[in-house]
């Protein structure tokens, strides 16, 4: 995690814009890691699983995007009484492996020309987007297309972009159509592109069918 980065919290009431009572906690957490070396980091983050108890390591590495491992490995340091960890080991800041995007300016772009066509939004801005590929296709097909990501990495690119990383809903459907309906995704794509590269407005509609009687 970069020092100079806040990371969002990706627990689900706050990915889903959800209003409830620790939201400013939990920002407030990944504000204060973010000014944090490494170390630090994980001792604050396992020190407030402990303090939760039971599910505290699976909330605090979703609230800061710190691995599960990474919190435990602070458990296990803070009761040993950090013995075993003096500060002149403390790693420098921008001495860990930067992330896939920084190593790959071009991913980012990849990934979103990828979920262009297929994206399903919410017309109130309620909810994330949709999309119908799964994260093992996203990931196949920026590898195929030069910029290879791990599936964490594109759930972690998706949440940044707004995106949930699970499969849409209608994934099913759309992959049972006959042919004539992916034939309509792709014509929508390409009037996209051509709308986009002439500079023109793009407006996307989201439409439900209303039940009988209604």
């Amino acid at each position: 995690m970069s020092l100079s980065v806040v990371h969002p919290c990706g627990c689900p009431r706050c990915r889903a814009d959800e209003p409830h009572a620790d939201r400013a906690l939990h920002e407030h957490i990944n504000v204060l890691i973010s000014r944090l070396d490494e170390q630090q980091r994980r001792w604050f983050v396992a020190l407030e699983a402990e303090r939760l108890g039971r599910g505290g390591e699976t909330l605090l590495a979703q609230i800061t995007g710190l691995n599960r491992r990474t919190i435990r490995r602070g458990r296990r340091e803070l009761a040993a009484g950090l013995a075993e960890r003096p500060t002149e080991r403390v790693r420098a800041p921008g001495g860990g492996r930067p992330a896939r995007e920084v190593q790959d300016p071009e991913l980012v772009p990849a990934l979103e020309t990828l979920l262009a066509p297929e994206t399903a939004g919410d017309p109130m801005g309620r909810r994330a987007k949709g999309k119908r590929s799964s994260l093992r296709h996203l990931s196949a097909a920026l590898a195929a297309a030069g910029h290879p990501a791990s599936r964490p990495t594109v759930a972690r690119l998706l949440r940044q972009l707004g995106y949930s990383p699970k499969v849409n809903a209608r994934r099913t459907e759309a992959h049972s159509s006959p042919p004539e309906r992916d034939a309509q995704f792709q014509h929508i794509a390409e009037q996209r592109a051509q709308f986009q590269a002439a500079g023109e407005p793009i407006i996307s509609v989201d439409t439900k069918k209303k039940g009988a009687g209604r």
